[in-house]
């Protein structure tokens, strides 16, 4: 009699375990989500940040504001006003523009930041298309804060790469945080310590892609940029500001003090422990008298 029911227990249990996780499933009892889309499980703020610029920019649709951003919005390219007004005062000037389009190259995702690499056409102020980088920082599922950078398209560089060609697939997220530092180190070593002597401990030799407009493959053409901005001895000129990492992806935003002054978007690819990949943009800062708002670039 005893093994019966010990028999008619053991049939129970797994009956009880199922409806109870039916019941979790239908009444919502789920675990609680993460914002960032660098976790498998959470909302995808990659998917809404590209349906807000494309919105914005391709479709010129003012009611798009409403349902991708939030106030309080904090604007920081210089080029537009401050809060939802900006935008939509940004969305009227794009109206005057015969044909606007936007293709998005890049996407990159840490915690509540959203990275965009992009292409423009039709921004205002420029004649032809234009190279851009955005971030866009999420709260509840809405946008309150952009940085954004842009910088007149060029030609193929001497190694024959665009500014947007490449490899694009965010791969690696579990060594997000150690190419956070190998980038953070390098920036730190190489553009603001000019160490040049520590380059091979960043980047394996000359194997580094280049897709700076004016630059080509390897890392003496690098130092040569850098060493072209920055002299020795001078008052440090890249500062820099903010890094934004996804898996093999790092972007470093720096503040250069150069004449004019412009914000740098620098956008590294590693593999294997070392970088491999870079793009940028080096977008002019005007005049603080004529910034379209009192946020700073940073």
């Amino acid at each position: 009699m005893m093994q019966l029911k010990n028999r008619r227990r053991l049939l129970v249990w797994p009956r009880l375990a199922a409806l109870i996780g039916i019941m979790f499933l239908l009444f919502g009892y789920a675990p609680a989500r993460s914002q960032a889309r660098n976790h498998p499980d959470g909302p995808d703020l990659g998917a809404r940040a590209r349906q807000a610029t494309i919105a914005i920019f391709r479709d010129r649709d003012s009611t798009a504001i409403d349902r991708f951003f939030s106030e309080p919005f904090v604007q920081h390219d210089p080029n537009i006003g401050d809060g939802l007004p900006g935008l939509r005062a940004f969305v009227t000037e794009l109206a005057n523009v015969p044909t606007t389009n936007v293709t998005i190259y890049r996407t990159i995702v840490d915690g509540d930041i959203v990275m965009l690499h992009s292409k423009y056409e039709g921004w205002p102020g420029f004649s032809g298309p234009v190279i851009a980088f955005d971030l866009f920082r999420f709260k509840d599922g809405k946008i309150v804060e952009h940085w954004g950078g842009q910088a007149a398209e060029a030609g193929p560089n001497p190694s024959g790469h665009t500014q947007v060609d490449g490899p694009a697939a965010v791969v690696d997220r579990k060594q997000t945080e150690a190419n956070r530092t190998l980038v953070r180190n390098f920036k730190q070593a190489v553009t603001v310590e000019l160490r040049f002597d520590r380059v091979d401990e960043f980047i394996d030799g000359d194997h580094y892609v280049q897709h700076a407009s004016k630059v080509g493959d390897g890392t003496a053409q690098m130092k040569a940029r850098v060493s072209g901005v920055v002299k020795p001895g001078a008052t440090q000129v890249l500062i820099p500001r903010r890094y934004i990492a996804d898996g093999n992806f790092v972007l470093c935003l720096v503040e250069a003090r150069t004449e004019p002054p412009t914000a740098n978007y620098d956008l590294f690819r590693v593999e294997n422990g070392k970088i491999a990949e870079h793009w940028d943009v080096l977008s002019i800062i005007p005049p603080q008298n004529r910034w379209k708002n009192t946020n700073g670039p940073f």
